[in-house]
């Protein structure tokens, strides 16, 4: 009889698990558009991602497919800083609703480095830009 309850035990804590690690297995390729970007308001990306508790690794949009990586998003904000050797540039940018983010100052990857010259410190800017991994990258500026 104790086998038999033991093997009961065993089979409700086995499905148990089996019920809760698929949803627990996503958890790691969470994107930020799960994210409650209201807590990060006014911060920079990267202390609102210490903040969350993810690292670039955790936001990666893994097994998601090519289709969401490959939407283009649109943001207008002010230039705050230029980074040429790097092929950065950080950006004061208002709210992007295709990623459900408020308005943040946040760097961004340039795809080509030829685009450094559109930017420069202060200047109002409307770009696009596409999920590349755990980079967003800038692919063009007006």
């Amino acid at each position: 009889m104790k086998q038999a309850q033991r093997f009961a035990l065993v089979a409700v804590l086995a499905s148990s698990f089996a019920a809760v690690s698929p949803s627990h297995a996503q958890m790691g390729g969470m994107d930020m558009k799960d994210m409650d970007m209201e807590k990060c308001k006014g911060m920079d990306m990267s202390k609102c991602k210490d903040m969350m508790g993810m690292d670039k690794k955790g936001m990666e949009m893994k097994g998601m497919g090519a289709d969401k990586k490959s939407e283009v998003h649109k943001g207008v904000g002010t230039v705050k800083k230029v980074d040429p050797a790097g092929g950065k540039v950080t950006i004061a940018h208002g709210p992007i609703p295709t990623m459900k983010w408020p308005a943040m100052n946040m760097t961004f990857t340039v795809k080509d480095k030829a685009l450094l010259g559109k930017f420069s410190q202060d200047k109002k800017v409307e770009f696009e830009f596409v999920e590349r991994g755990s980079d967003y990258l800038i692919t063009s500026v007006k």
